[in-house]
C-alpha cells in the first residue's frame, strides 16, 4: 500500500512536471568535437557558438557548397567573427548575426530561434504583401485611415523590392513568395531595422504609387489602438480556420467534402517520434507522459498542439471521411493544406492512401550525410539505408558524403510502411477510398511535410493543386534537426536530408497548377477565391 502511494504521487507530479523536464533535458542534442581545437577555445563566448554552428553546416548540411559557396561562406564568417568581438553585444544582436549566416542557406529548416528574446517597439503600421508588391493592411488610429489598401513603393528612400532583399537577410526560407511572408511582421520592428542599418532609427517614411508621402514615429511604450480589429476582418463561412489539428465537413448543399489539415500528427506519431528526438534513458518518461497527457479529456497546452483527443488516430478519422463520403454520394474533395505546420510525411501518406487505389505512386528520393550528424538523430534509419547500400554495392557509404539512400518513405513502393501489419502506421487494404476529384489549396503558409504532401500529389497526378509556391521547395534539403549551442544553449536546426521530387522533368521550385493568392479585399471581406476557383473546376464535369 505504501509503495502503491508513492507511486500515485510520482505520476501526478509527473503528469505535471514532465512536460517541462522533457523540454528542458530530454531532446537528443548533438555535440562536435569542434570545441576541443585550440582555435574555438580562443574564442569569446558567443564566437565560440558561432563556430561551433558553422562547423556543424559545413560538416553536415547537403551540399552545403551548392547552396552557401565556399568563398562566400568564408567572407562572412570572418566579418561575423569581428562582429561578435563586441564586449556590449546584445543577445538579439548575436541571435541576428547568427540569423544572417544561416539565410544565405535558403531553408526552413535551417534556422535559429528567438524564443525568449523581447523585440520591443514598433512603427505602428502593419503590410500585407500580394504578388511582389507591399499594401498598408492597418495602422494606428494617429495615421490617416485613408492609407489603408494603399502600395508602398518606398521605404526611407529605398524601393521596397530593394529594401526587402535586406529584410530577407534574417530569414530561412526557399523561395521568394516564403520570403516575403516571412518578414511581414518584420517590416514595424525598429530592431530589425536598427540591426540592417547600424544606427538608431526613430521614424520610418514610406512613398506610396500615388506619390503621397507618410512618415511613422517609433513608439515604445503605451496602447495602440488600430483602425481595423480583428472583428472587421470577416471569416469565410467555409475555409475559416479550424481550431483543430485536422477537421473535415461534408457540405450537402454543394456535393463536397472539404479537409482542413493543419498539422501532421497524431497520438501515434508523437510516440514514434519520441524514438528519433528524444534520449534513449529518457524515452521511457516521455512515453509516459504522452500517455497520461493522451488519456486525459483536455491534456496540457504542449501535447494539444499535435494531439486531439476527439480524434486521436488521424487513420481512424480519414477512413471515417472517406466512409462517410462515399456513403453520400460525395464525388468532389477539396483538400486545404493551407496554414499546415507540417509533422509527419507518413500521417500524409494514410491520407493518400486513402484516397487512390493505384500501386504504381513514386516517391521522394533520399539523400543523407554519411556523419555522425545523421546518425545521432535516426540511428535505426540510417542503419536500415547504409545496410541496403551495401547490399548494393558490396561496401558501405564513404565517410562523411551525402549517398543516395532509396526512397524518403518506403524500400519499394510508396505505401510499403502503411501496408505493413507490423508498422504502427497499419491501414488494411480493405480500407475506404474516394472515388471522386479531389483539388488541393496550398501555398507559402504549407510547410515542411505538408510541403512535400503537396508535391507528392502532384508530382502522381491525383490531384491538381491552387495556390502559390509551398514553403518547401521539392528538391533539395530538408528535416528538421535540432540542436543547442554549446554556451548559450540556443536552440539551431539544420537540414539533414536531401529530396528529389517524384517527377524529375520539373523544376527544384514548386509550380501551382494554378497561381492564386488572395487580395486585400478578399481578406478584409472573407473572400476565398482560391475555394471558388477549386468548386468551378470540380464543377466542369
Amino acid at each position: 500500500m505504501r509503495v502503491m502511494r508513492f507511486l500515485i504521487a510520482g505520476l501526478i507530479l509527473l503528469s505535471t512536471s514532465c512536460g517541462l523536464i522533457l523540454q528542458n533535458s530530454a531532446a537528443k542534442n548533438f555535440k562536435d568535437p569542434v570545441t576541443k581545437t585550440n582555435e574555438y577555445k580562443s574564442l569569446n563566448r558567443f564566437q565560440q557558438d558561432f563556430i561551433y554552428l558553422k562547423t556543424v553546416c559545413d560538416k553536415y548540411f547537403p551540399l552545403a557548397d551548392k547552396y552557401f559557396p565556399k568563398v562566400e561562406r568564408i567572407a562572412l564568417e570572418k566579418v561575423i567573427i569581428e562582429k561578435l568581438d563586441q564586449t556590449d553585444l546584445t543577445d538579439i544582436e548575436f541571435r541576428l548575426y547568427l540569423k544572417s549566416y544561416l539565410s544565405n542557406f535558403n531553408n526552413q529548416h535551417t534556422w535559429i530561434s528567438l524564443k525568449g528574446v523581447s523585440i520591443t517597439g514598433i512603427y505602428p503600421f502593419i503590410p500585407y504583401n500580394q504578388d511582389s508588391s507591399w499594401y498598408i493592411l492597418n495602422t494606428s488610429t494617429n495615421i490617416d485611415r485613408s492609407f489603408i489598401g494603399q502600395k508602398i513603393t518606398s521605404f526611407n528612400d529605398t524601393p521596397t523590392q530593394k529594401y526587402e532583399k535586406q529584410l530577407f537577410s534574417l530569414v530561412s526560407s526557399e523561395n521568394e513568395i516564403s520570403k516575403r511572408k516571412a518578414i511581414l511582421n518584420w517590416w514595424y520592428r525598429p530592431t530589425l531595422h536598427e540591426f540592417l542599418n547600424g544606427h538608431k532609427i526613430d521614424s520610418v517614411k514610406l512613398v506610396f504609387e500615388n506619390n503621397s508621402t507618410l512618415t511613422i514615429p517609433k513608439i515604445t511604450s503605451g496602447q495602440l489602438t488600430w483602425h481595423l480589429s480583428e472583428k472587421d476582418f470577416k471569416q469565410h463561412p467555409i475555409t475559416k480556420p479550424k481550431d483543430r489539428i485536422y477537421d473535415y465537413q461534408i457540405i450537402d448543399s454543394i456535393g463536397v467534402t472539404y479537409l482542413q489539415l493543419h498539422e501532421c500528427y497524431d497520438k501515434i506519431e508523437i510516440k514514434e517520434g519520441i524514438k528519433s528526438y528524444v534520449k534513449p534513458w529518457l524515452r521511457p518518461i516521455a512515453n509516459l507522459y504522452v500517455n497520461i497527457q493522451t488519456s486525459k479529456k483536455k491534456p496540457s497546452e504542449r501535447i494539444k498542439k499535435y494531439y486531439d483527443p476527439d480524434r486521436p488516430i488521424f487513420s481512424q478519422y480519414i477512413s471515417q471521411m472517406i466512409k462517410e463520403s462515399n456513403e453520400k454520394g460525395i464525388k468532389k474533395m477539396i483538400l486545404d493544406l493551407r496554414s499546415n505546420n507540417g509533422g509527419s510525411e507518413i500521417i500524409c501518406l494514410q491520407l493518400l492512401y486513402h484516397l487512390t487505389d493505384r500501386e504504381d505512386l513514386k516517391d521522394f528520393e533520399l539523400y543523407i550525410q554519411n556523419g555522425d550528424f545523421y546518425k545521432h538523430y535516426f540511428k535505426n534509419e540510417y542503419k536500415e539505408k547504409a545496410d541496403l547500400y551495401f547490399k548494393k554495392h558490396g561496401e558501405f557509404p564513404p565517410k562523411d558524403t551525402l549517398f543516395y539512400a532509396g526512397y524518403n518513405n518506403s524500400n519499394e513502393k510508396l505505401f510499403d510502411r502503411i501496408t505493413d501489419p507490423k508498422s504502427p502506421y497499419y491501414v488494411t487494404k480493405d480500407r475506404p477510398i474516394f472515388k471522386g476529384k479531389i483539388i488541393v489549396l496550398g501555398d507559402f503558409s504549407t510547410h515542411s511535410a505538408g510541403a512535400l504532401f503537396t508535391t507528392l500529389i502532384q508530382d502522381n497526378k491525383v490531384a491538381s493543386v491552387i495556390g502559390t509556391d509551398v514553403s518547401n521547395n521539392p528538391t533539395g534539403p530538408t528535416t528538421w534537426t535540432p540542436f543547442r549551442l554549446p554556451n548559450t544553449n540556443i536552440e539551431v536546426s539544420i537540414s539533414s536530408q536531401y529530396l528529389v521530387r517524384p517527377d524529375k522533368l520539373k523544376t527544384n521550385k514548386f509550380i501551382p497548377d494554378i497561381y492564386m493568392e488572395k487580395s486585400y479585399p478578399d481578406i478584409l471581406n472573407g473572400k476565398d477565391p482560391l475555394f471558388d476557383k477549386a468548386l468551378e473546376i470540380l464543377n466542369e464535369d
